[in-house]
C-alpha cells in the first residue's frame, strides 16, 4: 500500500516537473519566403527590432543577455529573435535564450534551405553576416545593422524609443 502511494507520488512529481518544463519552452515559428514582409504587417505602427541570430555566432550568445535587458526596457517597441541555425540545433538555442532570460520573447527558425533568400527579404545586401538586426519604425522606414548590440547605429535608435 505503502509502495503504491509512493509511486503515485512520485509520477506526478515526473509528470508536474515535464508539464512546467513544456509550458516553458521557446517556441519557434517557422521562418521562411514572406516571413519577413509579414513581420512588418504584424508589427505595423510600431516599432520592431527583428534580431537575426545563431548559437554558431560567439558575438550573438554574448550579447542575449543584454538583449532580454533591452526588451524588458524598451516597452515601446516589438522585439523578434530569429535564430537561423538548423532545426536540429534548436534544442541548444533554446537552452541560450532559457539562459539569457529571453524564453518569453517571440521567436522564429529558418524553416527554408535557401537560406539566400532569406536574406536577400530582410536586406539585398546582407549575406548573412551574424549578428544582423533590422530597426522598423512605426513609419515603416527600415535600418539594417551588422554587427553587435553595442554598434553606435543600432544604441542610438534604441534610445529614441522610450522619448
Amino acid at each position: 500500500m505503502l509502495n503504491n502511494k509512493l509511486r503515485l507520488f512520485i509520477l506526478a512529481g515526473a509528470s508536474l516537473a515535464l508539464l512546467s518544463a513544456s509550458a516553458l519552452a521557446v517556441e519557434f515559428k517557422p521562418y521562411g519566403r514572406g516571413s519577413f514582409a509579414q513581420l512588418r504587417t504584424q508589427h505595423a505602427k510600431r516599432p520592431l527590432v527583428v534580431h537575426f541570430w545563431s548559437i554558431t555566432c560567439p558575438p550573438c550568445l554574448a550579447e542575449l543577455s543584454q538583449w532580454a535587458k533591452v526588451v524588458t526596457e524598451k516597452k515601446t517597441a516589438d522585439f523578434v529573435f530569429v535564430n537561423t541555425d538548423s532545426k536540429n540545433d534548436r534544442p541548444r538555442a533554446q537552452d541560450r535564450l532559457d539562459k539569457a532570460g529571453l524564453s518569453a520573447a517571440e521567436h522564429y527558425g529558418f524553416a527554408d534551405d535557401f537560406v539566400e533568400r532569406l536574406y536577400f527579404e530582410a536586406d539585398n545586401s546582407w549575406r548573412g553576416e551574424l549578428p544582423f538586426t533590422a530597426l522598423i519604425s512605426g513609419d515603416a522606414s527600415l535600418i539594417t545593422v551588422t554587427g553587435p548590440i553595442d554598434d553606435p547605429l543600432l544604441t542610438d535608435w534604441l534610445a529614441k524609443l522610450n522619448k
